[in-house]
């Protein structure tokens, strides 16, 4: 790869790329062939390069409007590096962000399998991590996040720093959970009519077919 410094022109394309895809995964326009995932996944790659080859580059593409960016340390993942989008998500001031961790404010009950995760980009296991946990929002309040994330190295590869981006799904998963409450409630509805119908079933054969009188002893 290049590590030349990119030009105005060059950072211009690059960044218009990036827009466009920022600009698709927030209007829920991205084909369903290719998916989010791999969108997300295209989009770190060109900020990795735009790192490695400039840091003004960097920058540009980090600070994208739209999506939630973060940069942090390993193994500790202090954030290091956030934008305003992330800061909006998390409800913290970037100032406030950067004296705290990536794993810090996730749900207790959803840190082993987030650590998981990035233990096997870490030990090489992937290239890139992809997650839905729930975090813990400056407020108290708890919101559904999506990460797509991807590890740097340095020249003999050793992890240095993660980044990510992270957009909010609380408002598809309450959605989602509305729906299963729908279904629920419309399942247990029937059960009822169904148990309802069955005992009227009984009870009218049981009007229509009176005990037979008994035979008397002889």
């Amino acid at each position: 790869m290049s590590r030349t410094k990119l030009t105005y022109q060059e950072l211009e394309k690059r960044l218009a790329v990036a827009e466009s895809i920022v600009t698709a995964l927030k209007n829920h326009e991205v084909d369903a062939v290719v998916g989010k995932k791999k969108i997300a996944f295209l989009l770190l790659r060109e900020v990795e390069e735009a790192l490695r080859i400039s840091d003004a580059g960097f920058r540009a593409m980090f600070e994208l409007s739209g999506v939630g960016m973060i940069q942090a340390d390993t193994p500790g993942f202090r954030f290091t590096r956030v934008n305003q989008k992330f800061c909006e998500i998390a409800g913290y001031s970037a100032e406030e962000l950067l004296t705290k961790t990536y794993i810090g404010l996730t749900h207790p009950e959803d840190r082993r399998r987030d650590m998981s995760e990035l233990a096997r980009v870490l030990r090489g296991k992937a290239d890139t991590w992809s997650i839905e946990k729930r975090c813990v929002r400056k407020d108290g309040s708890l919101i559904w996040a999506g990460v797509n994330g991807a590890v740097l190295r340095d020249d003999t590869g050793r992890a240095v720093r993660i980044v990510a981006m992270i957009s909010d799904l609380t408002a598809s998963k309450q959605a989602e959970q509305k729906l299963r409450d729908a279904k629920s409630s419309a399942d247990k509805g029937k059960l009822r009519l169904k148990k309802v119908a069955v005992k009227k079933a009984r009870e009218s054969a049981s009007t229509k077919s009176p005990d037979k009188p008994r035979r008397k002893r002889r």
